[in-house]
């Protein structure tokens, strides 16, 4: 393991404490929309498990990815707005030193020849004022955020190159994964089954402690640990940080060791791996920089036999709707209040290279394939009375010559129909307890972006629009 690794260890034990500044909590708290996330965390009406401190996080991390943060891989030319290229790097001034900018990116345009400085802060209440980066300043910012807020949050380094946040939820009595860059909750698998990276240490750092987290993240130990190279010097590094740098009360000493007893014996027994089915290839950055980081991935395909949608004790009215502006079903039984179940694979029942895709530059969100190749989803509803009659809505978008083909399976009968139409004849569903619909998607073109050809559910995301609609009476 090279020096470079163990002097990243005493840098990020110092620099999360940059998050218990008073300033930078007030710097916060001036900047956060704090009655907006809270009324959206309210209105959600969700339980799915979930407390309201889960889900302010997670509207916190909506907001935090489609409003507050950019992703920068290489910024427009400022001169005459054509695309830039990444040039040698430019020396920092004393001010960017002092924001803890040791890196500036030197970004020129690809026609004026113009050049634009880029510097890498790691402060941050400087990134508060500036708002954008890659990974290294999205997670710095999200994690500082959250312990300003009060949360219980550690920022987490992969020695592969990436960087996120857990924070500790005390409602499930465990840390849980969120990444600001991906919008990913409780999804620790998604790096190693979705963006398929190698992994061998990932460490997390909060005020109180250093922990190695790493076999959190994989379902493979015995993979990673050979390329865990000189591990008993790493352990070391770590046991001394805590050791020698951390000064707990011993009642605070004890509930800490507690803890990390617990969290330990879930990694080793692989509990508590989060909620995702279904891991996709790195979502932020450029398609060429993710293509030459390795981390594009490929599908993970969740198999049939998945999650289904029951009506439970409705007697007369049963409804389910998906929102993809907030990834999320809206459950209604005999019209009373909605349950909330996210997110979109909480009730798919097979999934075969299916992801959700938002557009931030055009503002619209919806399900479509993961890449180029053709791609299938199935919803299965088992009702506990028989159907007297239904109404389904789910809306599709093609583009070029992209194809989307519906069916619905019925005591095994498949038959192809059109949800998008008012004239569909669902007469077959009267008298059945048991249905399920699949959406295929396809087009015969091979350029990287022809999955944009074939979308479902497309809507605007600032709109609670619901394209996925199942209407049943009984």
């Amino acid at each position: 393991m090279s020096a470079g690794f163990i002097h990243s260890i005493d840098a990020n034990r110092v620099h999360v404490l940059e998050y218990e500044k008073r300033e930078f909590r007030d710097k916060v708290l001036r900047v956060v929309p704090l009655k907006r996330l809270n009324d959206a965390a309210l209105n959600s009406g969700a339980t799915n498990g979930l407390t309201f401190h889960e889900y302010f996080m997670k509207e916190m991390l909506r907001w935090f990815k489609q409003e507050f943060f950019t992703w920068v891989d290489c910024k427009p030319c400022a001169v005459c707005g054509s695309p830039s290229q990444s040039g040698e790097p430019l020396q920092p001034t004393p001010e960017d030193l002092s924001a803890g900018a040791t890196r500036v990116e030197n970004h020129q345009c690809t026609i004026c020849g113009a050049s634009q400085r880029f510097p890498r802060y790691n402060s941050p209440s400087k990134l508060l004022e500036t708002r954008e980066g890659r990974c290294g300043e999205w997670a710095n910012c999200f994690t500082g955020i959250c312990r300003a807020l009060g949360y219980d949050a550690r920022y987490i380094y992969d020695a592969t190159d990436h960087v996120w946040t857990e924070i500790f939820s005390p409602h499930l009595d465990r840390w849980v994964h969120v990444d600001s860059c991906e919008n990913a909750w409780d999804r620790p698998l998604m790096y190693e089954q979705g963006w398929k990276k190698q992994l061998s240490y990932v460490i997390a750092f909060s005020k109180d402690e250093v922990v190695d987290v790493s076999y959190r993240y994989t379902l493979n130990p015995s993979e990673i640990k050979p390329r865990r190279v000189e591990e008993t010097a790493v352990q070391n590094k770590i046991a001394n940080c805590n050791r020698l740098n951390f000064r707990h009360s011993p009642d605070k000493q004890h509930f800490l060791t507690k803890r990390l007893a617990k969290e330990m014996t879930a990694m080793l027994l692989k509990h508590n791996l989060g909620s995702g089915k279904v891991y996709a290839g790195r979502e932020s950055g450029s398609l060429d920089w993710r293509q030459s980081r390795g981390e594009g991935g490929t599908m993970s395909h969740q198999e049939e036999g998945g999650a289904v949608i029951k009506s439970g004790d409705a007697t007369h009215s049963f409804s389910v709707r998906y929102c993809p502006a907030g990834d999320k079903y809206l459950i209604s039984r005999d019209g009373g209040p909605d349950q909330v179940l996210a997110p979109f694979d909480s009730l798919v029942f097979k999934n075969e290279n299916v992801v959700r895709k938002a557009e931030y530059d055009w503002n619209m969100v919806y399900l479509a394939r993961a890449n180029s190749s053709k791609s299938s989803i199935k919803w299965r509803v088992e009702c506990s009375k028989p159907i007297k009659s239904a109404l389904i809505t789910m809306l599709h978008t093609t583009y070029h010559e992209g194809q989307v083909s519906w069916s619905c399976d019925l005591d095994g009968e498949t038959s192809s129909f059109q949800p998008q139409f008012s004239d569909i004849d669902l007469s077959k569903l009267e008298g059945c307890c048991t249905f399920s619909i699949t959406a295929k998607m396809s087009s015969p073109g091979t350029q990287e972006n022809c999955w944009q050809h074939t979308q479902l559910f497309r809507t605007d995301l600032g709109r609670e629009e619901t394209p996925f609609q199942i209407d049943l009476t009984f």
